[in-house]
């Protein structure tokens, strides 16, 4: 039977071959990579969504840069930089659904819908108060209450020059499938003053609980969090070597390990953890940067990276025995005093992201040993004079 000419065989099979490119074009995946601009201008703090094409070369996603509601936080007076020093300042839920960003200054953050071609679009309600001063790190775990409920872990560090000093604390929030955020009574957990915590890190694999990196009083703490999100101490270390400590802590993907940045003495420290989260410090390993910050772990556990801001380095160590990290490379990276600061590798693998505080980006090439190379220049973010942006995320969607 044929119908205006056409027979049905060719007809469906011209249909698959619509409903097939439909379907690619649909479900492409892009490699992005999210910013907080941690811009100081009142209410004009933003977050900067950008794609890679493959090849290390960004663009930004339709709409880019998309505003936070919130205002970041800026420079002390004294030319002191704590408030800058956390990381997870961005962070991006397992399902690739919900973006979170920090406002430092407004004492709140903010929770985007993660669209399907990578832009953002800010939910009902935010930004939400983060129930305390200055807000710069979140842990977050998909379940972490139990009942399907996920859980954050807000970090508030109180460093930010101009607020009055009060208490830094963490407190836990209850999130919804939608991203509503909701403060759980009872969960603030204070810490002394001046101490300005800039970090928490989900355990993996455990019982619901985190590590938390406490900037200045050299100290790095596990807790544990009960259904209701109130928190407890497991045990709180002292870190060897002069404070301040600071902010980069990452975990080993594969192993209970985890490995800490102490640029007063020019090393990391490297630490193990049992099934109830008690941290056991095991040995340091000597870093040739100045001031070691912020550390990333490639997805296999094989490759620990460092970021030396004083030095404008980067430094690659070798994990084949994750207790025992060893040197790989030492390398300057692009422009006349570069900082380079928070650290990122993208979802392939593929690309080291490294987040300048001089608000340029470097991307640098991960070779198959997981050394790196800086072959493009870097990218200037646009942001207003004396933005120190803060807080990377990745994503394949």
């Amino acid at each position: 039977m044929k119908s205006l000419g056409i027979s049905w065989g060719a007809f469906a099979l011209a249909w698959l071959m619509l409903v097939c490119t439909l379907g690619a074009t649909t479900f492409a995946q892009q490699n992005l990579v999210y910013i907080d601009g941690n811009i100081t201008t009142a209410g004009q703090n933003a977050v900067i969504g950008m794609v890679n094409d493959g090849t290390g070369k960004l663009t930004p996603l339709p709409g880019s840069p998309f505003l936070t509601g919130g205002t970041g936080v800026g420079p002390a007076s004294n030319g002191g930089d704590a408030q800058w020093d956390s990381d997870q300042e961005v962070v991006i839920n397992p399902e690739g659904t919900l973006l979170f960003a920090v406002n430092g200054h407004t004492n709140n953050f903010s929770v985007f819908n993660l669209n399907s071609d990578g832009t953002l679009s800010p939910i009902s309600g935010s930004p939400f108060a983060s129930n305390g001063p200055q807000p710069a790190s979140f842990g977050y775990k998909d379940n972490g209450l139990g009942g399907g409920t996920s859980m954050m872990v807000v970090v508030n560090k109180d460093a930010d020059p101009l607020q009055t000093p009060t208490a830094p604390n963490y407190t836990t929030f209850t999130v919804s499938s939608s991203g509503v955020s909701t403060f759980n009574t009872g969960s603030t957990f204070a810490l002394p003053t001046g101490a300005a915590p800039g970090q928490a890190l989900i355990r993996h694999n455990t019982p619901t609980g985190f590590f938390g990196v406490e900037f200045m009083s050299g100290k790095i703490s596990s807790y544990k969090v009960n259904r209701s999100g109130v928190l407890s101490t497991t045990n709180s270390l002292s870190v060897p070597g002069p404070k301040p400590l600071d902010v980069g802590a990452v975990l080993h993907p594969t192993v209970r390990g985890l490995y800490l940045a102490l640029p007063g003495d020019a090393q990391i420290g490297v630490y193990s953890y049992n099934t109830t989260g008690t941290l056991k410090f095991l040995r340091t390993v000597a870093n040739q940067g100045v001031s070691v910050c912020w550390l990333a772990v490639n997805g296999a556990g094989t490759r620990l990276y460092s970021s030396e801001p004083m030095s404008s380095s980067i430094t690659v160590y070798d994990l084949t025995n994750p207790k025992q990290p060893i040197q790989l490379q030492h390398l300057t990276v692009m422009g006349t005093g570069a900082v380079p600061a928070h650290l990122r590798l993208d979802p392939t693998g593929q690309f080291l992201y490294v987040l300048d505080r001089l608000a340029v980006l470097h991307v640098l090439n991960v070779a198959a040993d997981g050394t790196v190379s800086e072959n493009l220049p870097p990218l200037n973010l646009g942001l207003p004079s004396g933005t120190v942006p803060l807080g990377l995320a990745v994503l394949m969607k």
